[in-house]
């Protein structure tokens, strides 16, 4: 399967903008199936081409569930005993994690929805399984992740599967220099903010933010890329909000989700469908009812919902936040812990939605105000 020119317009950006790849660097690409085999052709090439040292695996992918090769997930957590759910090959991918310099994240999904029958129970043992050898890897700051076109994605974002290739290639081969300087500012601004103020459709929310640092996001862990975030001062967030998207959890839809916060922490929920499914995501522990991340969606060739957070959440002119784990890093960090880090998307594009930094108007009906 030959790359195209796009593919390797993605490849070079990945290494060399995304992971600033160096000779003599190890890369592990990370594949869900063969249908990402084209872009990660793309991406083992032009490594070579720099002197790195690629590596091609499925197992990452596998373990996160963000894979559906032969229905072999399902067929793990419909029939494994409780010796077989509790037990983890850690012996065998911390060292590939440990290999690696950077990593390059490819996932493509024939059905997103395959473990949407399995117990929440069972699920949360393998996330709080994985996250130890994840977490390293995520706070290296050397990945980036995509998401590659599959006709269950279009199926999904309600597209032809060749309207979904151009509109992927649309979003993510853009300007990362020009996106960078534009979201500085706003990064500026919320660094220096104290506490930002969301009104909108069921929506009246106030985030605490005082000393935490916000991150510019443009290319170097998604693709596509487009916010700017932080981490919410973890007993800091009061009032209610209402996320208009639709979103995936553990493979069931989810959407019309409204949360009531009380000194950070949720203290009523519920979603208009799929109750069931948030209900269990806020049990997975004490750090699931918290906010981890507070963001801006900024990329305006994302100008609609696919039913997948990595697009969804960088729509020009939304907003998400994500209860569960807060990054570890200086700019964009937090304390918060937990086993999840569940992105919601609010469109604030709606006539009448606002959102200020200490009283000073930053978005106004989908459009920011730099």
């Amino acid at each position: 399967m030959q790359p195209t020119d796009k593919d390797f317009q993605l490849a070079r950006i990945f290494l060399t903008h995304s992971v600033k790849v160096k000779p003599k660097e190890k890369i592990l690409i990370s594949l869900s199936d063969e249908q990402g085999l084209r872009l990660g052709k793309a991406v083992y090439i032009e490594a070579l081409k720099l002197g790195a040292w690629p590596m091609v695996d499925f197992d990452l992918a596998n373990m996160q569930g963000r894979s559906n090769i032969g229905g072999l997930n399902y067929q793990f957590f419909a029939l494994a005993n409780e010796w077989q759910l509790n037990y983890f090959p850690k012996e065998v991918l911390q060292p590939k994690v440990d290999w690696a310099d950077a990593f390059i994240r490819i996932v493509t999904q024939d059905n997103p929805r395959e473990l949407s029958g399995i117990p929440s129970k069972k699920l949360t043992v393998r996330s709080k399984q994985i996250m130890p050898i994840l977490d390293p890897m995520i706070d290296k700051n050397r990945w980036v992740l995509t998401y590659y076109p599959t006709q269950s994605m279009a199926i999904d974002a309600d597209m032809s599967y060749d309207e979904l290739v151009d509109f992927y290639y649309d979003a993510c081969i853009v300007d990362y220099g020009k996106m960078e300087r534009e979201l500085k500012a706003l990064e500026k601004l919320m660094d220096e903010g104290s506490e930002i103020h969301v009104v909108g459709k069921m929506t009246d929310l106030y985030v605490n933010i005082k000393g935490r640092l916000a991150e510019a996001c443009y290319g170097e862990a998604n693709v596509p890329d487009g916010e700017c975030f932080l981490a919410p001062v973890t007993d800091g967030v009061e009032g209610e909000v209402y996320f208009d998207l639709p979103t995936l959890a553990n493979g069931r839809v989810v959407s019309g989700i409204h949360l009531q916060f009380k000194k950070g922490k949720v203290i009523s929920a519920r979603a208009e469908v799929g109750d069931e499914a948030l209900q269990a995501m806020l049990a997975t522990d004490d750090g699931a009812r918290h906010l981890g991340e507070f963001a801006v969606g900024a990329n305006y060739h994302v100008t609609r919902a696919m039913l997948n957070t990595l697009f969804d959440e960088k729509i020009g002119g939304t907003i998400h936040m994500a209860l569960g784990r807060a990054y570890k890093s200086e700019r964009g960090g937090g304390e918060n812990e937990s086993s999840i880090h569940w992105d919601i998307v609010k469109d604030m594009r709606l006539p009448g939605s606002t959102l200020t930094i200490d009283d000073k108007v930053v978005l106004k009906d989908g459009i920011l105000l730099m």
